[in-house]
């Protein structure tokens, strides 16, 4: 079997045993070849085997015939058993009649018996190379070229079957957006190499901070997506930590300078209901994205939805003195929700700094606490 082909299995469907051996001897040299005795145990097998390129079917077989089989396997739900070439052996008895039905069913090509060593040969080699060819070119096109991670087209497609799947079985799921802090000047201080190899680290490390059931892509110059299947966000946090806290260690030196990569990230992990669509999710993740760039970059944000308190006491912005505060406190004296709305004003952005860099992991608290504190 020559390399070129080692991944590939010729399937041979016909009820004669004589004929699958005579099969099996011509091709066995260069190619895996799995042999079934009508379109049954043919129809099982391309279930079960995805190694399967090409498929050879006589059309006169008990249990199911060929015309079923190529039938089935033209209305597969998989498009990969849909696509496979599919050959039809054809005696002296066919008409060609029967001829046109098969290709009116989508056959792909006919080989009459007895057939000769180079002709199933060629037809075999031939069928697979090209199926191969599709597969490189498909391939290709759905992965980025420098990061080597989902193109965009394919990572909305993906995520459009995610949310149907959850919303059929009511799981959950969570969508994430990246973006390297500042990613224009380093461009244009350092140039497109530098920025280049910035860009496929930063992948490598999105690659290997993810799960094996995730897909992540990128969606921009510097931006980039994470799908989370059946992830909570309790589930997502930890993912989106790990990742950004590789990149952050990610150190460039050039010449006598050196600066660390900062990325930020917008989460989001929605209630699952019918009427949401995954565009809906990609938005909610950019708006959470927006807003952990708009606080200074390098952190996360989970995406929450604003909701009206009608009850809840308004928080007029009111001139305070921390250290009075404290005094007033201290002593038990009462302080009015005005005073400690606008206390806590003063003191958010200390604790964004804190929440940075002790890595405290309070950026959907801090989120909460800035939405509620709105004058």
């Amino acid at each position: 079997m020559t390399e070129e082909n080692n991944n590939s299995q010729v399937l041979i469907v016909d009820d004669s045993r004589v004929i699958r051996r005579a099969a099996v001897k011509i091709l066995e040299k260069e190619f895996d070849v799995v042999e079934a005795e009508d379109g049954e145990d043919a129809w099982e097998e391309l279930q079960q085997n995805k190694q399967i390129s090409v498929v050879f079917t006589d059309l006169g077989m008990p249990n199911m015939d060929g015309y079923e089989l190529l039938e089935k396997i033209r209305s597969a739900d998989d498009p990969a058993i849909a696509n496979l070439p599919v050959i039809i052996i054809t005696g002296a008895e066919e008409s060609e009649g029967a001829r046109e039905e098969v290709l009116e069913l989508g056959a792909t090509d006919f080989i009459g018996k007895p057939f000769d060593s180079l002709s199933l040969k060629s037809r075999a080699k031939a069928h697979i190379n090209y199926r191969n060819e599709v597969q490189s070119l498909e391939k290709r096109a759905a992965t980025d070229r420098l990061t080597g991670l989902a193109t965009e087209p394919v990572f909305n497609e993906q995520g459009e079957k995610a949310l149907a799947y959850a919303i059929r079985h009511s799981a959950e799921m969570s969508v994430v957006r990246f973006d390297i802090d500042c990613f224009a000047e380093l461009f244009v201080k350092h140039g497109k190499d530098v920025a280049e190899q910035v860009l496929a680290k930063v992948a490598s490390y999105i690659r290997e901070g993810m799960r094996k059931e995730d897909t992540a892509a990128r969606m921009g110059v510097s931006k980039f997506a994470l799908l989370l299947p059946s992830t909570s966000p309790e589930g997502a946090i930890p993912v989106v930590r790990r990742i950004c806290e590789r990149v952050e260690r990610l150190k460039l030196k050039l010449g006598n300078e050196s600066f660390h990569i900062r990325f930020s990230a917008g989460i989001t992990s929605p209630e699952i209901t019918d009427s949401l669509a995954f565009k809906d999710l990609l938005a909610e993740a950019d708006l959470a994205l927006e807003e952990a760039v708009a606080e200074g970059g390098g952190r996360y944000v989970h995406f929450q939805k604003k909701t009206t308190t009608p009850d809840a006491p308004r928080m007029e912005q009111v001139d305070v003195n921390l250290d009075n505060l404290l005094s007033q406190l201290s002593a038990n004296q009462s302080v009015s929700p005005q005073e400690l709305a606008s206390a806590m004003r003063k003191i958010m952005p200390l604790i964004g700094e804190a929440d940075k860099q002790l890595r405290l992991g309070l950026s959907k608290v801090i989120l909460h606490l800035q939405n509620k504190l709105k004058p």
